[in-house]
């Protein structure tokens, strides 16, 4: 009777929580349903604020979802078009990150149900997503397969999109014969449909592709294909695009009066347009034009338009086009007043370019950075989502034991208390294992920012080289080797491994190390320096404005006559967090006029005074410069 009793018992509590669990999950599945109904309603009605809230809310409800609870693939299927809509609302926000979250989810979902349509437009978006973050054969490889199913499914618009994507990718890859090849795919296709824009597109891209490759003829080819096309379509803003490029073409090939034709002929559409965008590039065109003819006045005249309204519209890239048009001008007419103004802000545009690129990569690397924790995670959840699964069985086992046998209780505490330290001590491997795991992510972290500050460095050299101005290849150099500076603070984070506290005299024999490179051999430079740690930002800086006055004295301080030219450096600590440097050298001495016009200068005294600090010249026995700077470290 007691036996009866127990598994009576036993089995309606098994019932209650089966039922339990059942509702539960009617109501959560109901709920989503609901949700994405509302998506539907304000998707079709293009009511965008709305339509983000409701797919936020929906991502949310499904991310509790497991999946593995959810048998009806109906609602599998609801949850996979809410993570679609996830991974699209993210995309056009920019959230790389999360857009490629929600279209990985979808896919899944799309591909054990083997909806091809669906499936195929997920791994299109991830390859879409990752060519963003620079992962070019990720994105490649997704791109194939998404073609593939195109093709599978007679989908001439995909296959069309399919080859052209691909035919891009090669072609930031510089393949472009591969890149050729995808892109012709796609314009046999495209012409056996009504999409003339989507033609004309693909006929001004393989232009570029061929101009890229020296092939002018093919060049000017596909230009007249894409003009033949263009004035067909009623569009304006698509026939001005192509008369500009094949204007811009003409140019540049030298064949000016074909180009102001079609300069003309856009200029007469952009007018009607009313497009400044559009009209500030036609402007610095014309100013490039007119400087190729010679007729400066003329060149000007526009140039300064185009300067006007890219600074009215913020196109920050039309801006940087027209100051190099005009210094060509201004160089040519020899107006130095104006000259010197558009050098100082074709400067100033670099550095702003400097760190936007700084930033685009940090974004990018910690897009990375964000997927292979993402990764460690889901490997993560498997291992403790089996944990779990096995205790439950466990568990559940011994619940049946615990009211039928008091001794089983006492056997089964034992067991679980075994099974359980076990379990820790797993836990405790796995942890240690992920510590290190991590350490080696933020080595790669610093070690793929000392790259990119190479890169940054690089870039800046490769540019300088087209310029003819002297003083600008020279203000190029100056900023390389300024970036060098704050390079070599990383260099001594990823040796030393310290990522907090940096010691001074370390980073200091460094930098002169690396600018004694390119000094001359005849000049000794000598430290003496006490073993400071620094923050990262403190000697950033610090690096910065020593890099100005050793570089200062390899340019200027010494002649060829001096027997035993000497730099000496001494860093010491003179209160709490209050430090004295002292820069000399046996040069030529510096003059107080020169220092207070010297750029390099200015800079130090804007970096120390960040800092509190103060900047003095004097003078002291066998040195004819002594610069004398404190500062102090917040």
């Amino acid at each position: 009777m007691l036996k009866f009793s127990g598994k009576t018992v036993y089995f309606l509590f098994l019932m209650f929580a089966f039922t339990s669990h059942s509702i539960a999950a009617n109501l959560s599945n109901y709920k989503v349903q609901h949700i994405y109904s509302k998506i539907q309603f304000f998707d079709s009605l293009n009511i965008q604020d709305s339509l983000f809230h409701y797919v936020k809310l929906g991502y949310s409800e499904c991310s509790k979802i497991d999946l593995n609870s959810v048998d009806s693939k109906d609602i599998q299927l609801v949850i996979a078009e809410i993570y679609y809509h996830y991974g699209d609302m993210n995309y056009i926000s920019n959230d790389v990150f999360e857009s490629i979250n929600g279209f990985e989810n979808a896919a899944k979902i799309f591909k054990k149900y083997d909806v091809k349509d669906k499936y195929s437009d997920c791994i299109f978006e991830l390859a879409t997503n990752f060519s963003k973050v620079g992962e070019a054969p990720k994105s490649l490889q997704l791109m194939h397969e998404a073609t593939s199913i195109f093709i599978d499914l007679k989908d001439t618009a995909g296959i069309i999109a399919g080859y052209r994507s691909i035919g891009l990718l090669y072609n930031r890859q510089r393949d472009y014969v591969r890149g050729r090849e995808y892109l012709i795919k796609a314009l046999k296709l495209s012409k056996n449909t009504d999409d003339i824009e989507s033609s004309i597109h693909l006929y001004v891209a393989l232009a570029v592709m061929y101009k890229k490759a020296d092939d002018l003829e093919k060049t000017a080819e596909m230009y007249k294909e894409a003009l033949r096309l263009a004035e067909l379509t009623n569009v304006g803003l698509v026939r001005a695009n192509v008369y500009s490029n094949l204007a811009e073409f003409y140019k540049n090939s030298g064949k000016l009066d074909q180009a102001k034709l079609y300069f003309d002929k856009a200029n007469e559409i952009i007018e009607e347009s009313d497009s400044d965008y559009k009209r500030s590039f036609l402007w610095l065109n014309y100013s490039d034009y007119y400087y190729l003819k010679e007729e400066y006045q003329q060149a000007v005249i526009y140039g300064e338009k185009a300067l006007h309204l890219c600074e009215e519209i913020k196109n920050r890239r039309g801006e940087f086009i027209t100051l190099n048009i005009l210094l060509k001008i201004y160089e040519k007419i020899g107006n130095t007043d104006k000259l010197a103004l558009y050098q100082k802000r074709v400067i100033a545009h670099l550095f702003e370019h400097k760190d936007e690129l700084n930033a685009q990569i940090n974004e990018l690397e910690t897009v990375r950075f964000k997927l292979d924790k993402q990764n460690l995670i889901i490997e993560n959840e498997k291992i403790k989502s089996q944990f779990e699964k096995e205790q439950k069985e466990k568990e559940q086992n011994y619940i049946y034991i615990i009211l039928f046998c008091v001794f089983a209780i006492l056997k089964t505490i034992a067991l679980v208390l075994y099974i359980r330290l076990r379990a820790i001590r797993k836990l405790n491997k796995y942890i240690t294992k992920q510590s290190e795991e991590r350490k080696l992510l933020l080595k790669e972290v610093h070690h793929r920012v000392k790259n990119n500050f190479q890169i940054v460095s690089s870039m800046l050299r490769l540019q300088s080289y087209g310029f003819e101005n002297e003083i600008l290849r020279q203000n190029f150099e100056e900023a390389v080797s300024r970036i060098n500076a704050m390079a070599i603070v990383h260099n001594v984070i990823y040796r030393q491994e310290k990522f907090k506290d940096i010691d001074a005299k370390s980073y200091l024999e460094q930098l002169v190390d690396n600018l004694n490179k390119t000094g001359d051999s005849r000049i000794v430079v000598s430290i003496q320096s006490e073993e400071v740690p620094f923050k990262i930002e403190t000697l950033i800086n610090l690096g910065i404005a020593l890099n100005e006055l050793i570089t200062n004295s390899f340019k200027h301080a010494f002649t060829d006559q001096m027997d035993q030219p000497k730099i000496n450096i001494s860093l010491r600590t003179i209160a709490d967090k209050t430090y004295e440097i002292v820069y000399k050298d046996n040069g030529v001495g510096i003059d107080k006029q020169d220092y207070q016009a010297n750029f390099g200068m200015d800079l130090i005294d804007t970096i120390i005074s960040n800092f509190d600090g103060d900047v003095s010249i004097t003078t002291m026995e066998n040195w004819n410069t002594v610069i004398k700077i404190t500062f102090k470290e917040f």
